[in-house]
């Protein structure tokens, strides 16, 4: 059965798990719950929610449904529902997100856009393999 966080409500079970001593440059994608212990370099996209462990560290850009952060992430990062960063989670980057909650002891050094209705869900597959580009209908 899954672990429900309590601070959070966000899903600690994940479906993909990235373990501790993982090293990975590059743009990754995952559907649905997503747990990073190891060392990212690139973009991650998730259609569902990640997790970055206390052993993580990630550079480069982040989107997904919610984050939630207890490692080091130096990226942009956009989330649709919501980003928490909690100790000793800390964040080098800008974060756009309708709900930010920062946990006492956790770091933020960036910019923070909060909108209403942030929709950053990450592309699929078949239009982030097009470069981001959605063919025309004539």
């Amino acid at each position: 059965m899954a672990e429900i966080s309590r601070s959070t409500g966000i899903q600690r079970d994940p479906g993909a798990y990235l373990g501790p001593g993982t090293k990975i440059n590059g743009k990754l994608f995952f559907e649905g719950a997503t747990m990073i212990e190891g060392e990212v370099e690139g973009e991650i996209l998730v259609r569902g929610d990640v997790t970055l462990g206390e052993q993580a560290n990630v550079k480069g850009k982040i989107a997904a449904a919610s984050i939630l952060i207890r490692g080091k992430a130096t990226a942009s990062i956009q989330a649709e529902k919501k980003v928490e960063i909690q100790p000793p989670g800390a964040v080098f980057g800008d974060i756009t997100t309708p709900s930010l909650v920062i946990g006492d002891g956790a770091i933020l050094e960036g910019h923070c856009s909060m909108k209403k209705e942030a929709k950053v869900l990450p592309l699929t597959r078949q239009e982030a393999a097009a470069g981001g580009q959605k063919e025309a209908k004539t």
